[in-house]
């Protein structure tokens, strides 16, 4: 399953987040390369970091959510969706499924 997972920031640990910045995008990195994270960024003002996970539930996704490092040090607080995605853009030679195996190396 796919999940969107909201990490929104809280307003009095701005400072202490850009201390931590680089072991957050590290673990960033870490899931995208693991397949686990399709997309990842933040939203235009930066009061939420967004991100498309793919887990096998959602008590996966929490727990890997969990995992990052602003999550872990109560510098955000985080929200996760399940999310089914049915149609993306351009995709008519693959589907939302072949996108998946993709992801886990099939």
């Amino acid at each position: 399953m796919w999940y969107l997972v909201l990490s929104r920031s809280v307003p009095d640990k701005k400072e202490i987040i850009q201390a931590h910045y680089e072991e957050h995008r590290q673990w960033l990195d870490d899931q995208h390369k693991a397949g686990r994270m399709l997309f990842s960024g933040p939203t235009s003002d930066r009061a939420y970091g967004i991100y498309v996970l793919l887990a096998s539930n959602l008590e996966e996704a929490e727990s890997i959510a969990a995992q990052d490092s602003h999550h872990r040090r109560g510098l955000r607080i985080m929200e996760i969706l399940e999310w089914d995605p049915r149609r993306a853009f351009r995709m008519d030679r693959f589907t939302i499924a072949d996108v998946e195996n993709l992801a886990n190396g099939k």
